[in-house]
């Protein structure tokens, strides 16, 4: 009935399966795990990841590193069942019923193809280093249904999503995207495209790997050069991502030079202060828009 899929790089995800293994015991249905592990750089997490002595747990490590879209894609294409639910190694569930609620919409047999049920954040899973990811993670991604639901396409995340299995075989995650970032939204606005209902629920996990303040501005740096390479390829739409909505009101007053030459003058700065205890997300914003401008015109 349900083939849970979970990717993961340079991390240990055997407390996921653990807390997903308690639950079900208490259900009686069909289901697997698989686990790919994309080819993990550190060899603390090739040998913590044995997960060969769960029972219905698959797991297959790498030799070569596939990327974000091509591993989802991978652990789509050997799952057996007719419902897929992805989850990121760095989850756990935040109830004990949370497999429950998701085999409970599946009998449901419902009209929509799409449950996303959202993250939330514990405050010790943080530290001053990695103030920056949790106020990101606690305002713009820890948000409830009703919120969601405002933008069901654009609030988008696949670590944590239960799809049916027929719709990924058509709308599968692009391939083209190589760098990190967006694949997300590409995927959501290729479901939105295709026309499949996305519904938002209340049935969380938490996120747990936070990463430092500098690890997640270099990933942000990194992603923001993604967007605009999928913007060029027109693989991505504005109204599904607002920095690169924001991004075109300005190159269209013309302002890009400025927030240019602004990144160039002040990223050290601002890159000092949103690294602070309480940094400000509109500064960081401010930060990411600037430097969206400051890429394009070197490509340009």
């Amino acid at each position: 009935m349900l083939s849970i899929l979970i990717p993961t790089y340079n991390y240990n995800c055997c407390l996921l399966i653990d807390s997903l293994m308690l639950q079900l015991e208490e259900i009686e249905t069909k289901y697997e795990i698989i686990c790919i592990d994309d080819a993990s750089t550190k060899k603390h997490y090739k040998q913590s990841n044995k997960l060969e002595e769960y029972q219905y747990v698959t797991h297959i490590i790498l030799e070569k590193n596939i990327g974000r879209s091509r591993i989802r894609n991978l652990l789509a294409s050997k799952a057996k069942y007719n419902w897929l639910l992805f989850l990121d190694a760095d989850t756990l569930p935040t109830h004990p019923l949370f497999l429950k609620n998701y085999f409970d919409i599946i009998k449901s047999k419902p009209k929509e193809h799409l449950f996303a049920g959202g993250l939330a954040y514990r405050l010790k899973d943080t530290n001053k280093d990695s103030s920056l990811r949790y106020k990101y993670g606690t305002e713009r991604e820890s948000l409830n249904a009703e919120k969601r639901s405002k933008n069901p396409y654009t609030s988008l995340l696949m670590s944590n999503t239960l799809l049916k299995k027929e719709v990924f075989d058509k709308v599968r995650f692009n391939e083209k995207i190589t760098l990190y970032g967006h694949e997300d939204a590409v995927f959501s606005f290729d479901l939105y495209g295709a026309g499949f209902l996305v519904k938002h629920i209340d049935n969380t996990v938490y996120h747990t790997g936070l990463e430092s303040n500098i690890v997640f501005i270099e990933k942000s740096k990194v992603a923001v050069k993604n967007l605009w390479y999928l913007h060029l390829q027109s693989l991505i739409h504005p109204e599904i991502n607002k920095l690169l909505k924001s991004f075109l009101r300005a190159k269209r007053w013309g302002l890009s030079p400025v927030f240019s030459l602004f990144y160039t003058i002040f990223h050290k700065k601002i890159e000092k202060k949103i690294t602070q205890e309480n940094p400000s997300l509109r500064l960081f914003d401010l930060y990411r828009l600037s430097y969206l401008c400051y890429v394009s015109h070197l490509e340009n």
